[in-house]
């Protein structure tokens, strides 16, 4: 019997655009079941009723507790239903294209991790704000350092795995909030540095049909906001390596040198 897909959405008051992507996920893609688990950060809209409509799958958190704790929570309960090959992250606030959740499965067979990419070179950056593709160059060359993997974009919500990786990792996630991606990667990678790495070239989805909550939230940003998201993001980053306790001497050897 062939083993379902599991699609993880991570949710906080996206009554707006919630209805409208869940009614868009499959019920099977690529001749396998899909099933749905979403993890609701305590939500103050109607979020939680609108997910029990599309799946029996829902963890309704009590306390405002951060995506990346959603996150763990998530995960967790999905390896301890089992039964699943692959594990397919996105959010429900419009950004991303479900039309890619077919060619993340397929990608899915041939590597370790599939990254719907808003910074690839094919990726349509019209509506990119500065303070995100700067955000971005940073991140990326810092992962790209740690790890020797070819990426270009480490922060993406949308991405692909395989359940056995997810296994290994759900319980020991610890970044609370913003930083989540960057997590996920770095604990694949320190487990199984040969992971094979595909990325498709998504659309940066940051004007048109997004959710009215997020074009606020771009037009009315302010710089300390932007500057915030910077330090958050550095923040998780050495929260994960030292939790890892990664050795410098194993970072230095992937850069081609090493200080004795």
């Amino acid at each position: 019997m062939l083993k379902k897909i599991a699609f993880f959405i991570p949710v906080f008051n996206e009554s707006e655009k919630l209805g409208q992507t869940l009614s868009r996920i499959p019920r099977k893609i690529n001749g396998r079941e899909t099933e749905i688990i979403i993890v609701d950060d305590c939500s103050s809209d109607n979020s939680v009723i609108i997910a029990k409509k599309f799946t029996e799958h829902v963890v309704a958190l009590s306390q405002n507790s951060g995506v990346g704790v959603a996150t763990r929570i998530g995960l967790e309960y999905i390896v301890n239903r089992g039964g699943y090959e692959h594990v397919i992250k996105f959010d429900a606030d419009g950004q991303h294209n479900l039309d890619f959740l077919s060619e993340v499965d397929w990608k899915l067979q041939e590597s370790d991790i599939v990254i719907c990419s808003r910074f690839h070179p094919l990726s349509d950056q019209t509506h990119t704000p500065m303070d995100r593709i700067l955000l971005n160059m940073i991140f990326v060359e810092m992962l790209r350092k740690i790890t020797g993997w070819k990426l270009t974009d480490v922060r993406s919500g949308f991405m692909g795995f395989h359940f056995e990786d997810i296994r290994k990792i759900a319980s020991k996630i610890i970044v609370p909030r913003y930083g989540i991606p960057m997590e996920l990667l770095l604990r694949i990678w320190n487990d199984k540095p040969e992971a094979i790495i595909s990325e498709i070239a998504h659309p940066a989805l940051y004007g048109g049909d997004i959710s009215k909550k997020l074009r606020e939230k771009y037009s009315s940003e302010k710089k300390q906001n932007q500057s915030d998201r910077l330090r958050m993001a550095y923040e998780s980053l050495l929260m994960v390596v030292d939790d890892l306790q990664i050795p410098k001497r194993r970072i230095l050897e992937i850069n081609g040198f090493v200080v004795v």
